[in-house]
């Protein structure tokens, strides 16, 4: 009964072994290479969207300056009129 004791024994520690190697393979070949692929998607998504905010506060400034020169188009045209009458030669008085 010994001998069939330390059989199963050594039967188990060599499948244990076995079924150790075969994760660790599992791991380096299946799982590890998933892992660095979404390890790089995540820097390369971080990097787009740092980007995209980058880019968004760029165009959010622009777009105030814009505003701010078409708020001023009516004062220009005011003040062009009333230069053109000034060269004119036509009296306006001003309050």
């Amino acid at each position: 009964m010994d001998k069939n004791t330390n059989s199963t024994g050594q039967q188990d520690e060599v499948i244990q072994k076995l079924t150790r190697d075969i994760m660790k393979g599992a791991r380096l070949k299946l799982v590890e290479p998933v892992l660095d692929e979404n390890r790089r998607l995540l820097d390369l998504l971080q990097a787009l969207q740092k980007q995209e905010r980058d880019d968004f506060a760029a165009i959010k400034a622009r777009l105030e300056l814009l505003e701010h020169a078409v708020q001023q188009i009516p004062l220009l045209i005011l003040s062009a009129i009333r230069d053109a009458i000034n060269q004119a030669g036509v009296d306006v008085k001003y309050e």
